[in-house]
């Protein structure tokens, strides 16, 4: 029981802390495509954004198959990381194509896992959906 308690508290501490790192992440990918509004001259570093962006994007997939092989192993929080994902669909607006296809993966991956589980839960109780 004791075992059984802790094993939650680290999916719990897991799900908080890579949600942290992909917020983080997905933060900096917005911040350059919606623009700052700073434009790029002379004495402003052009090239140093999109590297930055290219490494927050590397980051943020190298977190979601993290995330997803968790997800697969039962090491995360799953409903927590269904609701953090719920929240950022509600959150994005529809202008910001590039992060919307970035969550829009992740919840396809997570919701096939998710019907698999449901289909596998139905035929183990022989139950027939109408």
């Amino acid at each position: 029981m004791l075992a059984l308690m802790f094993q939650l508290m680290l999916a719990v501490e897991w799900t908080q802390a890579l949600t942290k790192f992909l917020h983080e992440q997905l933060q900096k990918i917005m911040e350059h495509y919606k623009g700052s509004g700073a434009q790029v001259g002379f004495l402003t570093a052009g090239p140093a954004s999109v590297i930055d962006v290219d490494t927050a994007t590397r980051q943020w997939n190298y977190g979601m198959l993290l995330v997803q092989h968790m997800y697969d192993e039962g090491l995360i929080d799953r409903h927590e990381l269904l609701n953090w994902l719920i929240e950022l669909l509600e959150k994005v607006r529809v202008a910001d194509d590039t992060v919307l296809k970035l969550i829009m993966g992740q919840v396809l991956r997570v919701s096939a896992s998710l019907l698999l589980g449901l289909y596998l839960l139905c035929n183990t109780f022989n139950i027939v959906f109408v």
